[in-house]
């Protein structure tokens, strides 16, 4: 890669870091691209090239978000200890995504869906990028639960169920600022996660 493709990867770069900076910190209707291209620092013909539209810009960043989720989920789970015979692995799996979802970056994605709902052009773009990364964070889920979990026939359940549950706490927490309720209703869906994954039996 020569130094002009070095600088031009670096100017795309900064643009999209300074998006998804000014989401957490303003939120949507704060992340303009006037406001992108100053905190970038960059020119308003450096922002044309790279992102000639603002729907292009909104797409990059969001992306980056999505990327930064991954990133962080695999962060947690690295800094959790691992067990030889799986058995904790419900506990660790929930607590690394738990993580995730508390941090600002994610409620900068809360703040998204909440504008998407009256915004039909943001909505497009958001679901439009959710389903690229749709696969990533599936990789990652099941990562975090491993092979034991994920091999059980309750599991697509148990996965797409602890997303939800994760976003609704996310979103109380940040509501209501406590994290206390968060973590009672944490442990209860521990709870019912290891009672969900501790038979190969359908229920009756």
């Amino acid at each position: 890669m020569g130094v002009r493709d070095a600088q031009r990867d670096a100017t795309r770069a900064r643009l999209v870091e300074a998006g998804v900076q000014l989401l957490v910190e303003r939120g949507y209707t704060g992340t303009t691209t006037v406001a992108v291209q100053q905190a970038a620092g960059v020119s308003r013909g450096a922002l044309l090239h790279h992102f000639p539209t603002a729907d292009a810009l909104l797409g990059a960043v969001i992306r980056h978000l999505l990327e930064l989720h991954e990133a962080a989920a695999r962060e947690a789970l690295a800094q959790l200890p691992a067990t030889d015979d799986g058995a904790d692995d419900v506990d660790r799996a929930l607590a690394a995504l738990h993580a995730v979802v508390r941090r600002p970056a994610f409620l900068a994605q809360l703040g998204l869906w909440t504008a998407a709902r009256t915004d039909p052009d943001l909505a497009r773009i958001v679901v439009r990028e959710e389903r690229r990364a749709g696969h990533d964070l599936a990789r990652v889920i099941d990562e975090a639960f491993g092979p034991r979990a994920t091999a059980h026939p309750r599991y697509p359940v148990v996965a797409r169920l602890t997303v939800q549950v994760l976003r609704g706490l996310a979103l109380t927490e940040a509501l209501h600022g406590d994290p206390g309720t968060a973590r009672a209703a944490l442990e209860d869906w521990t709870r019912i996660v290891r009672q969900l994954l501790d038979t190969q039996e359908e229920p009756a």
